[in-house]
């Protein structure tokens, strides 16, 4: 699902025109003249949508090399706009023939299709999405804004003023963010109670980390003469009091005690008016997949046992004696297990890298010529967050990041960092986002266009095929690899259980207590992700995982000996991201391009 505003998972591959030898069975024929028309229509779409990304989302000017004056627009007016852009364009696909178009014309056109269809739901769900809570709101807006302001040139006074007005737009955001929220609150929509503390830390640090935030480096101003330098300085530093400080006190005072006593205690976006429709709709939107919140769940559930079983396996091959939960507590605690400082977990991260680099080029193709590397989240969002995110390059710092926290080591066993950096950086979101990022033979629009199943489903699926590259050296990183995947499938279970199936908070939290490796720490935040944050979302992991390897197992199984996994992999990730059945047609037009050679 694209969404318009929220873009810091913007995702994007190479397309088969940058695909390896062997992957065409066939040169395209050139088109007739109504597949003609109907590429020129589809294409016309995408400049379309392209265009009011262009103005209406800051992040995707900065990616577009457009200078940024004004910052995304946060009320339900704006909703209402994209809800009604999206209707008339999607009017406008149904009037395209596709008969006959090229390949990559048909995909673009499913594309936009989805888009549309989701963007018409913009209005409907605005108010059933918060952006206070830590990953919608919190570290997003701020981690989309810090990139921003990163990018802006300070060399010319008019880079000096537009810098100053941005900081005024922040505090605008900041204040749209405080009034939706009441308005939230005035319909009976309000943060569930169990999530407000960690609602308040977030926008605490926010506030008290604005002044680092946006403050300018001598570096930056270097050029300037001293006194320049410093009345620049002075100037951001007072807006930053007197505007953005102010907001984010704006934010944190809507939870005053009536909000609180208000809030409900149960969790689930189902418990809203129109909440479990929209649920519903987030499903069909991220994954793409016709599935049930029931049949989502018993997958889970299924999958959750047969990875017991493979973790049974292996304490036996270990020879441990005792059973599961004497096992984890040995893995969680021994020292050998466990980071000393950031650095240490840091330094691991990189070590499990170097073991699988030289396998590389036997799996893939095309690598990106972005570098990549880890580095901390940053202190003011460390206290919402579970484990950390991927942060692709932009133009203001072009290098692919997995950002960790680093906080809590006592709580952070090793045995589970090696899967981890498998998914978020190589092979995983590292080679998906940033290999589309440098593909400059697909419409443009294409990276603003995401599918969290797409995503997270390659991510994992990565980090299992880290197994294949020889990533797990030894039993134990196999056991924390599986222990993840658990972790993985739980979400099957309680997502749907919280938002669609009646579970409580409790109920959800001790499903994880009982089949997860996680600490009470952790499975708090997590268990409050699901069901007051990202509604739907962590669906996708497990979810876009199993039709993977489905589709790979399929290609395999109907290409036998001419099966090539670089081929494979360039199919399965190399037109970008896009919803599952999509994912599926485009995985069967390969192979039936490869048999008919």
């Amino acid at each position: 699902m694209l969404s318009f505003r929220n873009l810091i998972y913007a995702v994007a591959v190479m397309s088969f025109i940058s695909a390896p030898a062997g992957v065409y069975a066939a040169v395209p024929q050139a088109p007739n003249a109504a597949a003609a028309k109907a590429v020129e229509q589809i294409n016309a779409q995408a400049d379309e949508l392209l265009k009011h990304l262009q103005e209406t989302s800051a992040y995707a000017r900065l990616q577009s090399k457009l200078p940024v004056t004004r910052l995304d627009d946060f009320t339900a007016e704006q909703a209402a706009r994209e809800s009604e852009f999206s209707r008339v364009h999607l009017k406008q696909m149904d009037k395209i023939a596709l008969a006959g178009v090229p390949h990559e014309q048909w995909l673009l056109a499913q594309l936009l299709r989805h888009t549309f269809e989701s963007g018409v739901q913009a209005q409907e769900d605005y108010w059933l999405t918060f952006t206070v809570t830590p990953y919608s709101g919190g570290w997003l807006v701020v981690s989309n804004i810090t990139r921003i302001f990163a990018g802006q040139s300070l060399a010319e006074a008019t880079g000096r003023e537009n810098y100053l007005h941005l900081v005024d737009e922040y505090a605008r955001v900041l204040t749209e963010i405080a009034a939706k929220t009441r308005a939230q609150a005035a319909r009976g929509i309000r943060v569930p109670q169990p999530a407000l503390a960690g609602v308040r830390a977030t926008w605490t640090g926010v506030r008290d980390a604005a002044s680092q935030t946006l403050a300018v480096s001598e570096a930056r101003l270097q050029s300037l003469p001293a006194q320049e330098r410093s009345s620049f300085q002075s100037a951001v530093t007072q807006r930053i009091n007197e505007r953005v400080v102010p907001a984010c006190e704006a934010i944190l005072a809507v939870f005053d005690e009536s909000y609180v006593a208000e809030a409900p205690a149960g969790v689930g976006i189902s418990q809203y008016p129109g909440g479990r429709e929209s649920y519903l709709r987030r499903i069909a939107n991220q994954i793409g997949l016709k599935l049930t919140p029931q049949q989502i769940h018993e997958r889970g559930l299924a999958a959750v046992a047969d990875l017991e079983a493979h973790m049974q396996s292996i304490r036996t091959e270990v020879g441990f004696k005792g059973d599961r939960p004497a096992f984890d507590e040995m893995v969680r605690k021994d020292p050998r297990f466990l980071a000393k400082t950031p650095a240490e977990l840091e330094q691991g991260y990189l070590d499990d890298l170097k073991r699988i680099e030289p396998q590389i080029p036997k799996f893939f193709s095309r690598l990106p010529r972005a570098p990549y590397g880890v580095k901390p989240v940053d202190a003011a969002n460390a206290a919402g967050m579970t484990f950390g995110y991927y942060q692709h390059p932009t133009i203001a710092e072009p290098m692919g990041y997995y950002r960790y926290n680093g906080s809590n080591q006592d709580e952070r066993s090793l045995a589970l960092a090696t899967h981890l950096i498998y998914h978020e950086l190589v092979p995983g979101h590292h080679f998906q986002i940033a290999l589309q990022q440098e593909n400059k033979d697909v419409h443009p629009v294409r990276e603003f266009i995401q599918y969290s199943s797409f995503a997270e489903g390659w991510a994992e699926y990565a980090a299992e095929l880290a197994s294949e590259m020889g990533g797990y050296a030894d039993p134990y990183k196999r056991y924390g690899h599986l222990l993840t995947q658990e972790f993985i499938a739980t979400r099957l279970v309680v997502d749907t259980g919280m938002n669609a199936l009646g579970w409580s908070l409790e109920r959800g939290r001790q499903y994880m207590r009982d089949h997860t490796f996680e600490s009470d720490a952790l499975i708090a935040t997590e268990s409050l992700r699901y069901s007051t944050d990202l509604f739907a979302q962590a669906l996708g992991y497990r979810l876009g995982y199993d039709e993977f390897w489905s589709l790979r197992h399929k290609a395999e199984a109907a290409l036998g000996s001419r099966f090539d996994i670089r081929a494979f992999h360039a199919v399965a990730m190399g037109e970008g991201s896009m919803p599952l059945d999509v994912l599926a047609e485009n995985v069967d037009w390969y192979i039936a391009q490869q048999k008919s050679r």
